[in-house]
């Protein structure tokens, strides 16, 4: 190689190394955040619901532009303070999720998915909430352009029966002034950046056949939906030398929730009378690709 190609390489070299370079790419994210802060500002001062949405569509496709930043992924966003920035545990994605309350009480639900690690190079993909008009929405496959729309908070990673990844995620809806929900939701990538929701994960739960859990209950009240380590009994098992029938108890990682009852059994099927159960849960455990169902139980741990 000659000594101007030696000196042009040197140069470029140091040139890319200057903490003043490097700089330039936090300094663009920085000025994106702040425009991204005034955009998301105007949502909630809109007049109406038409206008509040059409804020909120103008702040997503701005985000979409800033997702495409170098950096981006792994950029904080701290002054946006009512988005919701989840990362997978795997670090395989992160959600930008926000909601917007309609005059009627319901809500509407926005988000983002951003890829990293080996799906890092494609873009940005947002979901379109259709939860009003998804029918039978617990039996319901569906894509990102037919999202039951909710706030996630909690990811959890795991294995189908094919070894494909696959990822619950936990969150809330608000459905109207008077029912709030909350969801275990099922999310995989069958092809590469491609999000597919729901999947039949939840053998033993109710008749076996959903897709995904949805709760319903008083919004005057509150549900507990948690990912903890929980330690419950096992079945029963017939003690020959006691002649009697003893449990053990194991520790394990559940999804746990409250146990839903009505306020009075006529009221059967009417959510926005439904309230937990005191100290009375119901959860799933993860084994052999499936998410188990374990009937009521006493989740108050040591």
């Amino acid at each position: 190689m000659r000594p101007s190609a030696c000196c042009l390489l040197l140069f470029l070299f140091l040139a890319l190394s200057h903490p003043g370079v490097r700089s330039q790419g936090l300094d663009g994210l920085r000025s994106r955040e702040k425009e991204l802060k005034e955009a998301f500002g105007s949502i909630l001062p809109g007049e109406t619901d038409s206008l509040r949405l059409a804020f909120s569509k103008d702040f997503q496709e701005q985000l979409r532009s800033a997702l495409f930043l170098k950096g981006s992924a792994d950029y904080p966003w701290d002054s946006l303070k009512h988005v919701a920035k989840i990362e997978s545990p795997d670090g395989s994605f992160r959600l930008y999720n926000w909601n917007v309350p309609m005059t009627g009480g319901g809500n509407r639900y926005f988000c983002m998915l951003q890829f990293k690690g080996i799906l890092k190079n494609l873009p940005a993909v947002a979901l379109t909430d259709k939860s009003d008009s998804i029918p039978g929405p617990e039996y319901c496959k569906s894509d990102s352009l037919h999202w039951y729309g909710s706030l996630y908070y909690k990811v959890i990673p795991f294995d189908l029966k094919n070894k494909q990844k696959a990822y619950i995620l936990l969150g809330w809806n608000g459905i109207s002034s008077e029912i709030s929900g909350k969801i275990i939701e099922v999310l995989t990538f069958p092809v590469n950046g491609v999000p597919v929701f729901g999947s039949p994960v939840f053998p033993d739960y109710m008749d076996g056949r959903q897709l995904r859990i949805l709760f319903r209950f008083a919004s005057t009240s509150g549900m507990s939906l948690r990912y903890q380590l929980q330690t419950i009994p096992s079945r029963p098992v017939w003690n020959s030398r006691k002649k009697e029938y003893t449990a053990e108890t194991r520790s394990q990682w559940m999804i746990i929730f409250d146990h839903l009852v009505p306020m009075d059994p006529q009221l059967e099927g009417q959510y926005k009378f439904y309230v937990p159960a005191s100290e009375t849960a119901e959860g799933f455990f993860y084994e052999n690709y499936h998410w188990n169902y374990v009937k009521e139980f006493d989740a108050r741990n040591p």
